[in-house]
C-alpha cells in the first residue's frame, strides 16, 4: 500500500515537471517561431505537445515498470499470464472432475459400509444366538460329566462291595450258619420278640452273689460338652454330668435319699478329663461314662470317662450303604440277606467313625416293625432281584445311635 502511494507521488511529480517543461519549451518555440524538420512553427508547437504527451506515458509506464512487479507483468507478460491462467483453468477442471469421480465412490464407499454395518448386526446377532446355545450346551455337558461322575462313584463303590462279597465268601460261610438259626426267629410275631427281649432283660448275669446292675464296659451316659473353656467352666459341666449319672442309679435303685452317693470315679482321673478338656482347641466333644467293670447292687459304682471328638459322620438324607440282591438270593432266604445287609451297615458307619455300643458293638437298632415291614417290601421284589439302601433320617454324629430307613428298590442293574 506504501509503494503503491510513492508511485502515485512519483508518477505526479514526473508528469507535472514533464508538462511544466514540455508548456516552457512550447512557449519558447512559439514565441521565438522556432521551426523543427522545416515545420512551421503551429505545427511545430503541436508536435512538441505530442513529444510532450508521449514522454508523460513513457515516464508514466517506466516509472510504474520500475516500481511494481504487477504493472510489468500487465505490461509485458500478459500472454503468459492468460497461458498458465489457461492451464490453471485445466487444472481446476481436472480436480473438479477428480472430485466428483472421489466423491462418486466415497457414495459408493458409505453404501458398501452401510450394507457391512448391517451384515456386522445379523452376524453379531447370530453369533449371540450360537454363545447361547454353547453356554446351554456346556451347562449340558457339565451336568452331563457329573452325572457320569456320580455313576462312576457308585459303580466304584458297588463294584468294591462286590469284590469285598466275594473275597469274604469263604470267611461268609460261618456268619451264615449262624444266620440260619435265627431265621425262624425273625418269622415269629412282634409280641413274641417283645416277650423274648423282656426275658432276656430279666435274665441278668450275676458275679459273686448278687445283681449285676452294670456290666464291664456299659455305657451309663453319653454327653457333648464344648471344650476349650476354663478349667472351672468344665469341672462344673463335668461335675453336672457325675450328678445326673448319680441321680439316674439312685431312680433305678428306688433310693429316696438324695444325698445318696453312689458313684465313683477316681480324683486323678477327673482332673485328667478336666485338663485334657481345658486344653484342647474350642470344639465340641462327646463324653462317655462307662462302667470300670460289674457294678453289684449295694455296691458304689466305680466309672471311667472317655472324651471323644464329636464329629457329624452323615447329614440327614446321607447313604450310608447300598447293597444289591439276585432274585435267587432273596429265594434262599429274605431275613437272612436282611441280617447279613444290617450286619455290613453296622460295619461301614463305624469306619466311618460312629462310636457302636461297647456291649453290643452296635451303632443303632431297628424295631420289629420296622425289620417285618422290610422283609414284606423285599419279598415283593422277589423275581426281579432288588437293591436295598440305608439313608439317615437325621445328622448323625460320632456319639450315634445310626437312624436309618432302608430303601427297597427293584433291581435295574
Amino acid at each position: 500500500m506504501e509503494s503503491g502511494w510513492f508511485m502515485l507521488i512519483v508518477l505526479a511529480v514526473m508528469g507535472g515537471l514533464i508538462a511544466y517543461l514540455g508548456d516552457k519549451i512550447g512557449s519558447k518555440v512559439g514565441k521565438r517561431k522556432i521551426k523543427l524538420m522545416g515545420l512551421r512553427p503551429k505545427y511545430t508547437s503541436i508536435l512538441v505537445t505530442i513529444m510532450t504527451g508521449i514522454s508523460i506515458a513513457v515516464v508514466t509506464l517506466g516509472v510504474m515498470s520500475v516500481l511494481s512487479e504487477n504493472a510489468r507483468v500487465a505490461l509485458f507478460g500478459m500472454n503468459k499470464l492468460r497461458q498458465q491462467q489457461h492451464v490453471l483453468e485445466e487444472q481446476r477442471d481436472r480436480l473438479l472432475a477428480e472430485a466428483d469421480k472421489l466423491a462418486r465412490e466415497m457414495q459408493e464407499k458409505n453404501d458398501l459400509l452401510a450394507d457391512n454395518e448391517v451384515k456386522l448386526a445379523s452376524q453379531e446377532e447370530q453369533l449371540d444366538g450360537a454363545n447361547d446355545r454353547l453356554r446351554l450346551t456346556l451347562l449340558d455337558l457339565e451336568q452331563v460329566q457329573a452325572a457320569r461322575d456320580d455313576a462312576s462313584a457308585q459303580l466304584g463303590i458297588v463294584q468294591t462291595a462286590f469284590n469285598q462279597v466275594h473275597a469274604d465268601l469263604a470267611t461268609a460261610q460261618g456268619e451264615i450258619e449262624e444266620l440260619e438259626h435265627t431265621k425262624a426267629g425273625l418269622t415269629k410275631t412282634v409280641a413274641a420278640l417283645d416277650e423274648r427281649n423282656r426275658l432276656l432283660n430279666e435274665s441278668m448275669l450275676t458275679v459273686r452273689e448278687g445283681t449285676v446292675l452294670f456290666r464291664v464296659g456299659e455305657v451309663l451316659s453319653s454327653s457333648v460338652l464344648t471344650a476349650g473353656q476354663s478349667q472351672d467352666e468344665t469341672r462344673s459341666q463335668l461335675s453336672g454330668i457325675m450328678v445326673n449319672i448319680n441321680n439316674m442309679i439312685r431312680q433305678r435303685l428306688n433310693i429316696t435319699d438324695e444325698k445318696a452317693v453312689l458313684l465313683y470315679i477316681s480324683p486323678d482321673e477327673f482332673e485328667r478329663t478336666v485338663q485334657e478338656l481345658s486344653n484342647s482347641p474350642k470344639a465340641s466333644k462327646l463324653i462317655r461314662v462307662t462302667a470300670a467293670g460289674n457294678i453289684i447292687t449295694g455296691e458304689p459304682a466305680l466309672v471311667h470317662v472317655n472324651v471323644y471328638d464329636n464329629n457329624l459322620v452323615y447329614n440327614r438324607g446321607r447313604e450310608v450303604y447300598t447293597e444289591y440282591f439276585t432274585s435267587e438270593e432273596i429265594e434262599s432266604g429274605t431275613e437272612l440277606q436282611l441280617l447279613h445287609f444290617l450286619h455290613n451297615v453296622n460295619r461301614s458307619a463305624q469306619a466311618d467313625g460312629i462310636l457302636p455300643d461297647p456291649l453290643s458293638g452296635n451303632v443303632g437298632a431297628l424295631t420289629a416293625v420296622e425289620m417285618f415291614d422290610t422283609i414284606s417290601r423285599m419279598k415283593a421284589y422277589g423275581n426281579t432281584g432288588l437293591t436295598l439302601r440305608a439313608v439317615t433320617t437325621q445328622n448323625i454324629f460320632t456319639a450315634g445311635p445310626l437312624r436309618i430307613e432302608i430303601r427297597v428298590e427293584p433291581n435295574r442293574r
